[in-house]
C-alpha cells in the first residue's frame, strides 16, 4: 500500500486488519472521524447527524444524440425503484473540446424515508 498521509495518520488513530486502504478509511468515517485534506491530518467530529435528504440528485452525461434516451431510461427505471421525478432540466451543451457531449440533470424525490 502507497505510504499516503492519509494512510500514515489513518494508521495511527487506528490499528485494525485490512486488505486495502479503504477498508481502513470506511472504519475511521463510521466511527466520526475524517479527514481534512488542506491541513492533511484525521480530525473527529461528534456533530450529531442531520436526518439524510430524501432527494437523489443525477447528472446523465451522453453524446448530444443520445442524452435525452439516456435520461429517460435513467427516470423510467428509478421510477420504477419507486423516486417519484420532481425536477428535469433541458440539455445543456457541454464546452469545447467536448461540445459533442451534453447533460441533462434530474432530482427525485424519495417519498419511502
Amino acid at each position: 500500500m502507497k505510504q499516503t498521509a492519509k494512510y500514515l495518520g489513518a494508521i495511527a488513530v487506528l490499528t485494525i486488519p485490512h486488505q486495502i486502504q479503504d477498508e481502513l478509511y470506511s472504519e475511521l468515517n463510521r466511527l466520526g472521524w475524517y479527514w481534512n485534506s488542506k491541513i492533511k491530518k484525521w480530525e473527529r467530529d461528534d456533530t450529531p447527524a442531520r436526518e439524510a435528504t430524501s432527494l437523489v440528485k443525477v447528472r446523465v452525461w451522453a453524446a448530444s444524440n443520445k442524452v435525452t434516451q439516456a435520461a429517460d431510461l435513467f427516470v423510467e427505471a428509478s421510477v420504477d425503484m419507486g423516486l417519484r421525478l420532481i425536477e428535469r432540466s433541458e440539455p445543456y451543451q457541454c464546452r469545447p473540446p467536448q461540445q459533442n457531449d451534453s447533460r441533462i440533470y434530474l432530482t427525485f424525490e424519495d417519498d419511502q424515508n
